[in-house]
Parts: structure tokens; sequence; C-alpha cells
């Protein structure tokens, strides 16, 4: 039984795991218009705020989404919500940065900004090896088992862009693009190249069928 649970839940996480870098494309009968989405997670090109040393695996992790809508005579161009995960040290982002397609800068605004505060708490069994001298921790007396329950929290930085259709189609022609954030003095950067760059011109192209 505990083997099918596990296999169940392996399948639920490479489920989710599947949302990322795939183009979907979703009719709204309400609106009469198509839905394109993409969803890319990302590593920034900084190492999180506090970190002592700069390796790959204390890069600040970005999750972006973005959105296009296709109507009957009409093209939205694109919508981006992005969360960047950090430490509580970090404060929100910032309403403005920039955004770089190949050697051509300029400015983005950002809106809709809000930080979100989470808190993940574990809790181990400790097993005391039949030591029934070992202290209960609320198991009963004698059970030589222990509980140990610890926590940690990070923060989630929300924000939302626009990208105009002259700049999306500056992008199909680009080897890649980046776009700056600020928490606050603190500099985050996203280049969106190769693979990612291919399933976001794929993106930027889809169309429904």
């Amino acid at each position: 039984m505990f083997r099918r649970l596990f296999a169940i839940s392996l399948l639920l996480i490479s489920a989710v795991g599947c949302t990322f870098g795939v183009v979907r494309i979703t009719k709204d009968n309400f609106k009469n218009s198509h839905t394109v989405n993409l969803k890319l997670e990302l590593k920034s090109e900084e190492s999180i705020l506090g970190t002592l040393i700069d390796t790959p695996f204390t890069k600040y992790r970005v999750e972006m989404d973005f959105t296009r809508e296709i109507g009957e005579g009409k093209l939205v161009p694109t919508i981006g919500r992005v969360t960047v995960f950090a430490t509580t040290q970090n404060t929100g982002l910032e309403r403005s940065g920039f955004l770089k397609i190949g050697e051509k800068m300029s400015q983005l605004a950002f809106g809709n900004s809000s930080v979100q505060s989470v808190t993940t708490t574990v809790t181990r069994s400790n097993a005391q090896g039949g030591n029934t001298s070992a202290p209960s921790y609320g198991y009963g007396a004698g059970t030589g088992t222990g509980v140990t329950t610890s926590s940690s929290t990070h923060l989630r930085l929300n924000t939302t862009f626009l990208l105009k259709k002259e700049e999306e189609d500056e992008i199909l022609k680009s080897n890649s693009f980046t776009i700056r954030f600020y928490s606050g003095a603190e500099p985050i950067t996203v280049v969106i190249e190769e693979s990612d760059l291919d399933k976001f011109k794929e993106y930027l192209t889809a169309r429904p069928e």
C-alpha cells in the first residue's frame, strides 16, 4: 500500500513539474477568445541576499507566468506574472526595472506587487534505541521516542508587467532577453536564452487551430 501511494505521489509531482516549459492554448467561451500560456522556472544571475559563497545552488528561484489573449480581430500582448523566492532579508520588488533585448535596453514598469511570507514546519520522530529513561516529549513515559520540530520562513516577491507588441517582435529576432528586478537596492537579473528562449518564441507564435 505504501509503495502504491509513493508511486502516485511521484506521478503527481511529475505532473506538476511538467507545467513548466509547456505552451498551452485554452479557449474561453465567455470572451470568445483563446488564451496562450507559458510558465518558466528560472534562476537569477545573482546569489540570494546574505550568501557568502556564489554557487549555482545559491541563486534566486524565479517563476514566470506569461499569458497573451487572441480574440476575433484583436491580439492582447503578453502579461507577465512573476514570483521570486527570496529570504526574509529581502524587501518587496520595486516598481521599475529594466528589459534588455539583445543589446537594446529600456525601462520596464511593474505593478500589483506584493510580498508573501511562507513558513514551513517539519516534525521528525527520533527513536531513542530502547532507552526507557529518555524523556517522552508528550509521547508517553518510557516510550523512548522524541519529536523534533523545526521551521523555516521564506518570502515570495510577486509582481506583474506588460510586454508591448514591438518588444515581442524584437524578442522573436533576438538570441536572448533579460529582465532586471530590484528588491530594494538588490538586483535580481533573469536571462531567458537557449531552450527557454525557444519555448518563449513558440509561445509568441502559437495560434489556435
